[in-house]
């Protein structure tokens, strides 16, 4: 059984998970909701109240015990987010998702996040962790792999980019793997 315990504030090394707030809005928009280099992660915002809309949600969702979104902080500087989703109660399995500004990709971070989520989920009682990446972005899957996960294959049609559907490859971790430090 899962122990759901929602969003808890998680600190690693350099970093601080916290829940959203609306006053991150502005900045969200600023630094990744409207930017087509993190459109992987969904088409662009066109103004600040799309961002305003998703946030929000984010907000409102958070009093559920299976609400995983956290704003990740760097030098008191609102960076991205990571999430878990996707969650099948059956298997015991979530999914990891993940998106940063980009002047802070390759440093390592979203690395150090998701492993931060990764010891989360598993105390809570999960047993398999899974991510998807499209293949255009391979950087994605270089964070997955850096965290332990191990290819499983190719999902066709699995996902969506830019509005079409496209495939996806996929990784997962399993609680009994051996998790790479």
């Amino acid at each position: 059984m899962i122990n759901h315990i929602g969003t808890k504030p998680i600190k690693t090394e350099r970093l601080f998970l916290r829940k959203f707030t609306l006053n991150d809005i502005p900045e969200a928009f600023e630094k990744w909701t409207s930017k087509k280099d993190c459109d992987f992660w969904g088409p662009p915002h066109k103004n600040i109240n799309e961002t305003k809309l998703e946030i929000s949600k984010y907000v409102k969702n958070y009093f559920k015990k299976d609400w995983y979104m956290w704003a990740v902080i760097m030098d008191n500087k609102l960076i991205g987010l990571v999430c878990g989703n996707l969650i099948d109660e059956n298997i015991k399995s979530i999914c990891l998702g993940y998106c940063l500004t980009k002047s802070y990709w390759n440093k390592g971070i979203t690395t150090e996040a998701c492993k931060a989520l990764i010891k989360y989920f598993f105390k809570m009682g999960f047993n398999r962790i899974f991510s998807q990446h499209n293949p255009k972005n391979p950087a994605s899957g270089k964070v997955m792999q850096k965290c332990g996960l191990q290819y499983e294959g190719l999902i066709r049609g699995g996902s969506i980019y830019r509005g079409k559907i496209c495939d996806c490859l996929q990784y997962a971790l399993l609680k009994s793997d051996k998790i790479k430090e």
